[in-house]
């Protein structure tokens, strides 16, 4: 597997105003979507975050729910700080440990019971997510794990379609992301085996929340 995410390490130019920039679009509405299962994580759990940006689902998660261990990474070095200097004032029972880098950057991958992908697999096309990114995810998900996904999806609403391609657009200019369209990410993570348990929309249908379990 030789997944490197090379767009989310570009991320770090628009770190700075991207909780901004996600406030003036979309209101609280992406944050709270991240948040509708985060009380699924059974007491105790190891948990990865993968693309944690700016650390609002992290901030969230020690205030749903009560794992063990955290470990959030993100490939841009200034979502990591940014990240970081949230949770300094924020009570949590979780031992966190901030790292920058990718899933492959892991050394002797230890294993997950859940693994939170914020926003992530919108920024890979079908054949990424389905040779690279899926197949590294599931590499450190243990038996039984889930995997909770918010992200943006295909919809047939003109403003929708829209305002999605306006969001590509701006990302591949400012983050060098690869993508031109959307890639059917809740087809690919079936194909790879997983049971879809929960799922919820959001953004009045642009968005879902899912919780996947690995059988």
């Amino acid at each position: 597997m030789n997944y490197r995410p090379k767009s989310v390490a570009q991320f770090d130019w628009v770190a700075p105003i991207y909780d901004l920039l996600s406030s003036l679009v979309f209101g609280r509405k992406l944050q709270d979507a991240q948040t509708a299962f985060l009380s699924d994580i059974p007491d105790g759990a190891s948990v990865l975050v993968v693309g944690g940006g700016t650390g609002q689902t992290l901030e969230k998660l020690s205030q749903l729910a009560r794992p063990k261990h955290i470990l959030f990474l993100d490939s841009s070095a200034r979502m990591v700080s940014l990240a970081t200097e949230r949770m300094l004032n924020t009570p949590i029972f979780a031992s966190i440990e901030f790292r920058v880098g990718d899933v492959m950057t892991l050394e002797s991958p230890p294993s997950f019971d859940v693994v939170l992908t914020p926003f992530l697999l919108d920024l890979f096309n079908e054949a990424t997510l389905r040779q690279q990114l899926i197949p590294t995810v599931l590499s450190v998900l243990k038996s039984d794990g889930l995997w909770l996904v918010t992200d943006f999806v295909r919809t047939p609403v003109w403003w929708q379609k829209a305002l999605l391609w306006i969001m590509i657009c701006f990302f591949r200019l400012t983050a060098g992301i690869g993508i031109k369209q959307l890639a059917n990410w809740q087809q690919e993570l079936s194909l790879a085996g997983l049971l879809r348990k929960r799922q919820a929309s959001a953004v009045d249908g642009m968005v879902s929340t899912e919780v996947w379990q690995r059988t």
